[in-house]
């Protein structure tokens, strides 16, 4: 071999693995730059995740705490109403035994049910209208939240 062979061949094999060089480096580079990128969204999507997540919490903190306080009102009022309700029990018992006779007694007792009848429609009307209100407050954070996901997500929105 000549030694102008020789330097041609020497200069086509440091060429060739130059571009070879180049070649790996620009691929190193580009998988890099998609390894990041990939990364990139995936903790993007795990924000949304978490963001989502802690949302959903908030709204289900939210709706407990006001079935909690609720709670405690709807006892408060048991209670009262028990207590009402014993204290007209001794007055009825005093009453029917103040009779002086069978037919006053028989008055006393049908003016009695009377009242407890009216007393009863009118407490499970009270009783079904608060219940009908509380709920919607519990509820209320909740619809709030399914709202907000369904406008973002395009899901169907309950009128």
């Amino acid at each position: 071999m000549t030694k102008a062979t020789n330097s041609t061949t020497k200069e086509t094999v440091e060429k060739t693995f130059k571009t070879a060089q180049e070649n790996v480096q620009k691929t190193v580079k580009a998988a890099q730059e998609n390894v990041q990128k990939a990364v990139k969204e995936a903790t993007g999507n795990l924000d949304n995740v978490v963001e989502f997540g802690k949302a959903n919490y908030e709204a289900v903190v939210a709706s407990g705490t006001i079935a909690v306080k609720i709670a405690q009102s709807a006892n408060a009022d048991f209670m009262e109403s028990s207590k009402k309700a014993v204290e007209k029990n001794i007055a009825d018992a005093k009453s029917l035994f103040s009779a002086k006779t069978p037919a006053e007694f028989l008055e006393l007792q049908a003016g009695i049910f009377k009242n407890r009848y009216d007393e009863f429609v009118a407490e499970s009307t009270r009783v079904n209208e608060v219940a009908t209100t509380r709920t919607n407050e519990v509820i209320e954070p909740l619809k709030a939240r399914y709202a907000e996901v369904a406008t973002k997500y395009n899901f169907p929105v309950a009128g």
